[in-house]
């Protein structure tokens, strides 16, 4: 073995400096290439390297070096399942809408991780991502509507996908009217202003927005939307 890749090896997998780490890494990856271990050196850091910024050094140099390679796509698998680091996950997210968006698990996988990402940023993220990078798949506005049901903050998302479906008007105002949500801290966001944002957003002109928001500033719940509401009637809504 080279001498010179001996050293990197050495220094990627044991250095008790992860910025050494990182920078080994990466040069082994872009110098030595095509050697038979920096691909599998690659693996093994990601997997068992406890810094996430080693870790997204290797998805870095992974992206450039190896997107055609069979296992790339499998380890960022792995990484949107099990990787604790939920900005590095944001990262996977975004290399795999750049990189891998035509690869028959990418749509699967991005589901996945719209349902079920302990991070609700990501989960936003990534509904956001499928609304609209996949928005005329026939699978996709059903599953936005479903997930709009469950995660509050995806209205919007749902919106940006599915607003000239004739559903979709009918199912904000109900989320605007019905959602049970009640609030219990002063940072909580409520579904129901959420669904009327998005209703204001893309369907400011429609015969029936100005008398859901009369009603929703003089019969809601909450003061917050109350007010949310009042202020745009005053604003001409």
């Amino acid at each position: 073995m080279h001498p010179t890749i001996a050293l990197l090896q050495q220094s990627a997998r044991s250095d008790t400096d992860s910025d050494l780490r990182a920078t080994a890494i990466e040069q082994l990856a872009q110098a030595w290439q095509d050697h038979r271990d920096a691909l599998r050196l690659l693996q093994q850091s990601a997997r068992s390297d406890l810094n996430s910024r080693v870790r997204l050094k290797v998805l870095e140099q992974l992206t450039l070096g190896w997107q055609n390679h069979r296992d790339s796509i499998i380890l960022l698998q792995e990484w949107a399942q099990s990787d604790p680091d939920s900005d590095l996950r944001d990262q996977v997210i975004e290399q795999l809408i750049q990189g891998w968006q035509d690869h028959r698990d990418t749509l699967a996988l991005l589901q996945e991780w719209a349902r079920s990402d302990p991070d609700s940023r990501l989960r936003a993220t990534t509904i956001k991502q499928l609304a609209q990078g996949w928005k005329d798949h026939p699978y996709i506005l059903p599953l936005l509507k479903e997930w709009a049901g469950s995660y509050h903050y995806s209205f919007e998302q749902l919106a940006e996908g599915g607003q000239d479906q004739p559903w979709l008007w009918e199912f904000l105002c109900d989320r605007t009217v019905n959602d049970p949500f009640e609030r219990q801290g002063q940072r909580t966001y409520n579904p129901r202003q959420l669904a009327l944002y998005a209703i204001l957003e893309y369907y400011p002109n429609h015969s029936q927005t100005r008398s859901l928001l009369q009603d929703r500033a003089e019969h809601d719940s909450d003061p917050k939307l109350r007010k949310f509401a009042q202020k745009n009637l005053e604003l001409g809504m």
